[in-house]
């Protein structure tokens, strides 16, 4: 996988898949090693997808200075220039899908159409901010917060579930504690997702943008979601049955962003 220097950044990224081009940009903490990857649903049958290791993660430099989301989305921009892409789709999910914002605003020509999942706005949008308090939360704090189904019964109900998730969770820590450049990379995204802020700018979006929420999504909920995309000019809204995560693993969702991308 190749590297290219973008905004003074050393960036690592991937290409794959025909057609038109879509770029797609990660969640906080992941990166193209994530076992939730966008090459691994049906997208790159349709599409040309470049994904990335955004700043501080992955095999991308990792640079000491904290950045902001608006820094975020000209460091994606610039890979796509980069890439030789004057026009493309995104999509981003959870801060990837803030990134997304501020690049349509920052970039109106580039974009062709906007997909935004289980995301938000910032500012007056910004629901629960605990983005910083994660490690503090037990897993049964951060199960019910990524889902509402995840309840005192479905934990008591569930114990080898949550047994994993805990197990998942520790193994994320203790990869960034292990790793200083990604540790830093990490509280680089907590510190830009916790001052992300394009809620009162989203009427400038000129892109046909889908907003994608989670019913039991406790962390975008959606009147969250909803208020996103009333403030997208003739935005639709696609409210799905899952949480803030696992929608990822609806193929009906995936059919539903492919259709919207093939306009």
């Amino acid at each position: 996988m190749p590297f290219t220097q973008v905004n003074g950044i050393n960036l690592h990224y991937e290409i794959r898949g025909a057609g038109p081009r879509v770029l797609f940009i990660h969640g906080i903490g992941a990166d193209l090693k994530s076992p939730v990857s966008i090459f691994t649903t049906p997208v790159p049958q349709y599409f040309t997808v470049l994904a990335f290791d955004p700043r501080g993660l992955g095999e991308s430099d990792s640079p000491q200075e904290p950045c902001s989301i608006a820094e975020l989305a000209d460091n994606a921009a610039g890979l796509a220039e980069a890439a030789g892409w004057e026009r493309y789709h995104v999509l981003g999910a959870s801060m990837g899908g803030m990134v997304a914002q501020e690049l349509a605003l920052r970039y109106p020509a580039r974009v062709e159409r906007l997909v935004l999942s289980v995301t938000n706005g910032g500012g007056v949008n910004s629901g629960p901010q605990v983005i910083d308090k994660l490690n503090e939360m037990s897993t049964a704090e951060k199960l019910k917060l990524s889902d509402s189904r995840k309840d005192k019964a479905w934990v008591a109900a569930h114990p080898e579930l949550v047994s994993q998730a805990e197990q998942e969770s520790k193994a994320f820590l203790a990869a960034l504690q292990a790793n200083p450049e990604h540790l830093r990379g990490y509280n680089n995204q907590v510190y830009a997702v916790l001052r992300h802020n394009t809620f009162a700018r989203l009427p400038q979006i000129k892109a046909p943008t889908l907003v994608i929420g989670g019913r039991y999504d406790n962390s975008c909920p959606p009147d969250i979601t909803r208020a996103l995309a009333k403030q997208i000019p003739g935005a639709r809204y696609e409210l799905l049955e899952s949480g803030h995560g696992d929608w990822y693993f609806d193929s009906a969702a995936w059919a539903m962003i492919i259709d919207f991308l093939r306009g």
